[in-house]
């Protein structure tokens, strides 16, 4: 049965039967509708704002428990990148300083990465700004080891070598001790010859003409040369390991470019050759091509009859040779 509606007539003051049209009703109908639909709409939204869903709520768990790894994940980083910065201290200041190795400077060690840009194909990801910083944290301590790997595996290869090294080394005095006497150091000074100031980048030793000159170390003799002004007839060993000697004013000879000599050999006699005032032998130590004081380098544990002994078996092995 359809319900009746009633309007008031302001004439009358009675209330009469009215009849609404189908179209008012459906306009009716479509307003309602749209209006509830509205309201159920602010209400989702605004219960998914204060009141989390179990789906959302299981996202936030997931987001928030990535968040920490994150973190720790960073944080594993940082504790790497600082123990290998230790191993890199020690590095630089025992173990190349041990062989006589330059350090090898930060620029290198912490170099970043030039060129294109390495992280474009992150930047379109949703986490940039969480991948680009870890990716970047990633390659520099990767580049950092690797370079250590490298500093490591040429400390092996002369660690190796530490019985070879030993002997190259120049560690012994050109003459006996009981024969040293040194006339000049290794200073600044006025050239005796010429008057001029200079550095003298190596010792005299004062001694007779002809006195017996012997190798410093196992080497291989770079130059025999002779120069009218200058050291005059002289003698430049390559010890290898970045060192290497010089013997100058010699009177003789006793080598050959390109000739072995072992330490406590003898190769020539002491002379007054080229620019010298008196009978002496001048003596440079270098290393890595820079002028050393060799005082600093002769073994003051070895007496005498050491020296002999050296001298003696250097004669032996090469009679052997």
């Amino acid at each position: 049965m359809a319900r009746s509606h009633y309007r008031l007539n302001a004439e009358t003051l009675l209330f009469e039967v009215t009849h609404i049209s189908g179209g008012v009703k459906f306009k009716r109908f479509v307003y309602g509708f749209l209006v509830s639909l509205l309201l159920a709409v602010g209400y989702y939204m605004i219960y998914i704002q204060y009141f989390a869903t179990p789906h959302l709520l299981s996202m936030r768990r997931s987001n928030a428990d990535l968040l920490v790894k994150y973190d720790l994940l960073n944080k594993r980083f940082e504790d790497a990148n600082a123990f290998l910065s230790q191993i890199q201290r020690r590095d630089n200041n025992v173990y190349r300083a041990t062989f006589g190795l330059d350090i090898i400077p930060s620029s290198i060690r912490d170099a970043g990465f030039g060129g294109v840009d390495r992280y474009s194909y992150l930047e379109e990801s949703n986490h940039a700004s969480i991948l680009i910083p870890t990716s970047q944290q990633l390659d520099i301590l990767l580049k950092k080891a690797y370079i250590q790997s490298i500093s490591f595996d040429t400390i092996a290869k002369l660690a190796a070598m530490t019985e070879q090294m030993s002997y190259c080394v120049p560690a012994i005095q050109p003459v006996p001790a009981n024969k040293m006497r040194i006339t000049d150091g290794f200073r600044f000074r006025i050239n005796p010859v010429d008057g001029r100031p200079q550095y003298h980048n190596g010792i005299d030793i004062g001694m007779p003409t002809g006195t017996p000159i012997f190798a410093a170390g196992n080497g291989v003799v770079e130059t025999v040369k002779y120069t009218f002004v200058g050291y005059g007839n002289h003698v430049i060993i390559n010890h290898g390991f970045g060192y290497s000697t010089t013997y100058a004013h010699l009177h003789k000879i006793m080598v050959s470019e390109g000739q072995s000599v072992k330490r406590g050999e003898q190769i020539g006699l002491s002379g007054n050759t080229g620019k010298s005032t008196a009978p002496h032998l001048h003596y440079e130590v270098r290393y890595r091509g820079k002028p050393q004081n060799p005082m600093n380098y002769f073994s003051s544990d070895i007496d005498i009859d050491e020296y002999e002994k050296i001298i003696a078996n250097a004669q032996e092995n090469k009679e052997f040779d």
